[in-house]
């Protein structure tokens, strides 16, 4: 195994940190299908209200390719599909049956895996709806299957710090794990399989397949920061990633031929602490956070995540529900507070000085202002970035400046914007950036 140092990022140590227990919650009544946690897509309804589906029957695919497919996790019927601003899909609800039945493939062994036609499997993949597990930088799109990756970077860890743990998500599925690297080898001849240091000492009969170990500063274990250090060519920009556990549903997806729905979560709030939560793919957000206090917050990412309602459903890239407290309370002489209890980046609090965990809430504890060129986000950056002047070429609308101070190299961690004084959203911003110049190119 080789280390990768990452000299910048940030190791909070935040109360809620989920234990490695797991507890199985009963079925939900209704799951469903969400578009709003895939980047890109352009959304394409197969079903209408009221239709029939089994697990696996494809619900919508991708217009900019039809072979790319978001299939039902269950088997019931399509009871909502709801749209939000523009007619932009937002989820298909499906009423579970009790009686679960399967749009079967034909399944293949182990020792086929990596023997297999590349076309064959992906087109199986494509039709079966796991294709999209596969992102494909500089703007984690969906993989084009045309294209050969110069390597693939399997990331164990998830992309927030409460992230399943990899122990339990390998829990009796480390030979679907073994079967899965064996197919990534019919895509790229340079597989990357990352850990973070703190996971190894859970992991011990699951080391021989990890190649490299980053340090847990988050977002050291991001698939976008790896490649970053590991890169040595522009063509290497076009690499692909995945998570651990979406690398599992695929080759479990291909070994059985049905499509797998059982889901590894976590829930978080700084009350308590949570176990794992298995469960099924798009349960209802209220069904696994349970209570709320009155002007609670959640999301998908403690630092990145998008803010989603209690009556919604758990996107297909989503593992984690984080609850956050909105408190917008004014802190009377809070510039003279010792801040025992505050997070801090900058050392400006005692906290500083304690290794007790801290809570986060929702206060931004003053407005935005003008950028002061502080170099706070440039120092926790870790992909040594200047986010603020990435802003700056971006607010004056020069986005060839923006890239050329490495705006596609950004991984939308949330840092620079956490710690950003002046409270200014850098993260939104470059991600716009992001998500614009790749709208041109189109």
């Amino acid at each position: 195994m080789e280390n990768i140092k990452i000299l910048k990022g940030f190791k909070p140590t935040l109360t809620g940190m989920p234990d490695l227990s797991t507890i199985q919650i009963p079925e939900p009544e209704t799951i469903a299908v969400s578009a709003m946690d895939i980047p890109f897509i352009r959304p394409k309804l197969l079903v209408k209200e009221n239709d029939s589906v089994k697990t696996g029957t494809p619900v919508f695919c991708d217009k900019r390719n039809n072979r790319i497919q978001y299939v039902s996790p269950g088997t019931g019927i399509v009871k909502h599909i709801l749209f939000g601003e523009r007619r932009q899909l937002k989820e298909v609800v499906i009423a579970l049956e009790k009686t679960e039945d399967f749009v079967r493939f034909e399944p293949i062994s182990s020792e086929q895996m990596d023997k297999a036609s590349r076309s064959t499997m992906t087109a199986q993949l494509q039709q079966g709806g796991l294709w999209q597990c596969f992102r494909q930088f500089p703007y984690r799109d969906t993989a084009d299957e045309t294209h050969e990756p110069p390597m693939i970077i399997v990331s164990l860890n998830g992309n927030d710090p409460f992230s399943p743990h990899p122990k339990v998500v390998f829990e009796n599925e480390f030979a679907f794990f073994e079967s899965g690297i064996k197919l990534l080898k019919l895509f790229s001849k340079r597989i990357i399989v990352t850990s973070r240091q703190g996971s190894l000492q859970r992991l011990n009969g699951h080391k021989d397949l990890i190649t490299h170990v980053v340090s847990d500063s988050y977002p050291a274990w991001d698939p976008a920061v790896v490649l970053y250090k590991l890169k040595q060519t522009p063509k290497e920009n076009m690499s692909w990633c995945i998570t651990a556990e979406h690398l599992i549903l695929i080759a479990k997806f291909l070994l059985t031929g049905i499509y797998p729905v059982k889901r590894v979560i976590t829930v978080t709030r700084s009350t308590d602490k949570k176990p794992h939560i298995i469960t099924r793919q798009g349960a209802p957000v209220k069904n696994l956070v349970g209570s709320l206090a009155e002007n609670s917050l959640i999301t998908t990412g403690r630092f990145n995540g998008r803010s989603v309602d209690p009556g919604s459903h758990l996107g297909f890239f989503e593992n984690t529900l984080n609850i956050i407290p909105d408190n917008q309370t004014e802190e009377l002489f809070g510039f003279i507070s010792p801040g025992l209890t505050k997070p801090t980046v900058s050392k400006t609090f005692l906290s500083c000085l304690t290794r007790t965990p801290k809570a986060l809430d929702c206060n931004a504890h003053g407005e935005e202002r003008a950028c002061i060129n502080c170099g706070y986000c440039t120092n926790i950056c870790p992909v040594d970035l200047a986010p603020s002047f990435i802003l700056k070429a971006l607010l004056s609308e020069d986005i060839e400046d923006a890239l050329s101070y490495g705006l596609l190299d950004c991984c939308r961690c949330g840092l620079c914007s956490y710690t950003c004084p002046s409270k200014i959203e850098l993260t939104k911003i470059l991600s716009d950036g992001i998500n614009a110049h790749y709208k041109d190119k189109e």
